[in-house]
């Protein structure tokens, strides 16, 4: 019901908000992916601040996050977020590249870049799909245009036994 402004920089893992760091730092460490700072290969940080809602969606929405902070980071075999709300507070997860299939697009209205994933997050056996929404900047599309590429590497389409005019 209401939207956020959001801007995108690349930037190396110790310069994240403060609000991401250590939650990053112990999910690198509980999934032994190594040291943040070392073994990312990009990394960028989106925040996003939320746009002044009307009278009437205060109501209806109740009290939601003004500002969010997202980093994500791509190593050489996982891509990881986190997320701090000022409202709802930090999640950090993250997925092997090739369990996961990724898709950019832009939106046409805001000229927003957006990271479509789906597949089998760490910690879970569920198929899960959701978007990672990052700023306008060239930034952003400099890191959709790295992730796409290597999570098909790690996780390439399957060969289907059946022709095209069948639906493989």
């Amino acid at each position: 019901m209401f939207g956020y402004t959001r801007t995108t920089r690349i930037c190396p893992v110790n310069q994240i908000h403060s609000s991401l760091s250590q939650g990053v730092r112990d999910f690198f460490q509980i999934h032994q992916l190594g040291d943040p700072d070392t073994d990312t290969l990009l990394c960028c940080e989106t925040i996003s601040r939320r746009d002044p809602p009307g009278q009437l969606v205060v109501w209806l929405d109740g009290n939601r996050d003004t500002e969010i902070h997202l980093a994500v980071l791509l190593t050489g075999e996982w891509l990881v977020w986190a997320r701090h709300g000022d409202q709802t507070g930090m999640v950090v997860t993250g997925a092997k590249l090739q369990v996961i299939k990724v898709k950019a697009f832009v939106r046409r209205s805001s000229k927003e870049m957006e990271l479509e994933i789906s597949g089998f997050m760490a910690d879970t056996k569920e198929f899960v799909r959701g978007n990672l929404e990052m700023g306008p900047e060239p930034a952003a599309q400099k890191f959709c245009e790295a992730v796409v590429p290597a999570a098909l590497n790690a996780n390439p389409p399957s060969k289907s036994k059946f022709p095209r005019w069948l639906g493989g």
